[in-house]
């Protein structure tokens, strides 16, 4: 289903400026490009004037003296748009927007829901005409066919098997080709999509490029096109719709926990768990609220899944607002993977492991991801590269191991803090140091351990560091490091506190 808003930059502006649209007056959208202010987007009284976008504003007030011009906001026209789109997916998980304005809505499976296609095509533009949005809808066995049918104003729904009959004597831009390509095709009288059905492919390629050719095919069905999705489709999914809408939390925190049962079962039989879940609740007023928890480890608990949700609900009580109530809840598993089917015993490993991962999952859907961390281990030979903490509930990174040769630090400061270091030779370990204004007499070093700045990195290198582990007389030790070699590296070397020893 193909869903364009030809007008869409002047009918937002209008709703969230009423006052716009009371008047009648011709309403235009200006930008400044080519050193000038022109016209970027016109309502439907500002066309029948003959205006037109890219048009000089100067111009355009000469011919409409009383014409209302307002500064386009591309970006704000953009966000809006995505919000709105969002809302297409009470119809099906699969909502793809190429441009701001031209949206598409794979329901392929999903009419059944509704009571056919040309049930949801209804739907939509009943809401979209309540809403105040003009639309072209159209719905057909291809994106680029569906395209096609809603900008040449067909609409409807097209069965496959009419597709290349209907698309015939439609327009050759609806074919979403370059503006450019399609005025030289006009230019040489192909004005018809029909007529190049017939045509050499060859000279056609050659003289207009791919672009053409590949938006045909893809129309016909004789080439896959790949949407961008506006949110990533859910891998499996369950979902509730109710006869009378909910308009609780606790209503809806119920649902949920049905919704976990069906998907916990539907993951279990497929003999795979998901790392991510996300609980949508579709309002009546075609707004949505979209609620996801993550898990440490691919699960398919019916009981944990619930849980988690039951958790993080209970806590958006006062941010949830569920307007005239919800029609529609659907929860959805994404990052799906398998999980091998485990035959627990008593005081075995893998029941720990277990409810370790549903407690970490517990915690950081309360807490918050970025408050509960694990260590994970990094490819990098660097001291502070060497690890980092990422959230629990994160995926696992690529395996590393560590060098048990190496001594390193309890404590390891995140930057190293310069002091003052006096030694005995330059290139051995010092006698004495000043950190922070107190000063530190040695009496035992090891070292030094050298470490080179990483190859990957050589065009911001760093110099070389030679690093030791020394005590001062109070027992206290630390880990310090001469940045920069004498006499073989430019500069004069730094010393540097790095961390410090139990």
């Amino acid at each position: 289903m193909a869903v364009l808003f030809p007008k869409w930059p002047t009918d937002r502006l209008k709703k969230s400026q009423p006052s716009l649209d009371q008047g009648g007056a011709p309403l235009a959208l200006y930008e400044r490009a080519q050193s000038a202010l022109r016209l970027y987007a016109l309502d439907a009284a500002a066309e029948s004037l003959g205006l037109f976008p890219g048009q000089a504003l100067a111009d355009a007030r000469a011919i409409c003296p009383h014409l209302v011009a307002v500064e386009a906001r591309p970006l704000e026209d953009a966000k809006a748009f995505q919000k709105l789109c969002a809302r297409f997916m009470r119809y099906s998980p699969a909502v793809s927007v190429q441009r701001t304005g031209e949206a598409f809505v794979d329901v392929t499976g999903c009419e059944r829901l509704f009571g056919g296609e040309a049930a949801i095509l209804a739907d939509l533009a009943r809401r979209l005409e309540a809403a105040g949005f003009s639309a072209k809808i159209a719905v057909a066995g291809t994106p680029g066919a569906a395209f096609a049918f809603a900008a040449a104003g067909v609409g409807g729904v097209i069965a496959a098997p009419e597709t290349k009959a209907a698309l015939a004597p439609l327009p050759i831009d609806v074919l979403r080709i370059d503006a450019a390509v399609a005025e030289r095709l006009r230019r040489m009288g192909l004005k018809r999509v029909g007529q190049l059905y017939d045509m050499p492919r060859a000279p056609l390629t050659a003289r207009f490029g791919k672009e053409l050719l590949m938006r045909l095919d893809q129309a016909l069905a004789r080439e896959t096109e790949a949407l961008p999705l506006l949110f990533p489709a859910p891998h499996d999914y369950a979902e509730m719709r109710f006869a009378e809408p909910i308009s609780s939390i606790d209503a809806a925190m119920e649902s949920a926990r049905k919704l976990a049962g069906d998907l916990g079962e539907t993951l279990l039989k497929a003999g795979k768990g998901g790392r991510r879940f996300e609980l949508t609740l579709f309002r009546v007023d075609n707004q949505m609220a979209r609620v996801s928890v993550r898990t440490s480890a691919a699960t398919n608990s019916p009981a944990h899944i619930a849980r988690l949700f039951d958790m993080r609900l209970d806590g958006l009580r006062s941010d949830i607002d569920a307007g005239f109530g919800f029609e529609l809840v659907r929860l959805g598993a994404f990052e799906t993977e398998k999980t091998p089917a485990l035959q627990h015993e008593a005081f075995d490993r893998a029941a720990a492991d277990a409810a370790l991962s549903e407690l970490k999952d517990r915690l950081s859907n309360r807490l918050g991801a970025r408050r509960v961390c694990r260590l994970d281990l990094k490819d990098s030979h660097l001291p502070e590269h060497a690890d980092a903490l990422v959230p629990a509930t994160a995926p696992p990174a690529a395996a590393v191991d560590a060098d048990p040769g190496l001594r390193r630090p309890v404590k390891i400061l995140s930057h190293p803090e310069e002091i003052e270091a006096l030694a005995q030779i330059p290139d051995g370990p010092p006698a004495r140091f000043s950190w922070r204004r107190v000063s530190y007499r040695l009496v035992r070093a090891s070292g030094p351990e050298r470490i080179a700045d990483e190859w990957r990195r050589q065009e911001n290198a760093k110099p070389t560091r030679d690093y030791y582990r020394v005590e001062d007389e109070e027992g206290r030790r630390y880990w310090i490091y001469r940045e920069g070699l004498y006499e073989r590296e430019a500069g004069t070397p730094r010393w540097f506190l790095h961390g410090f020893f139990a």
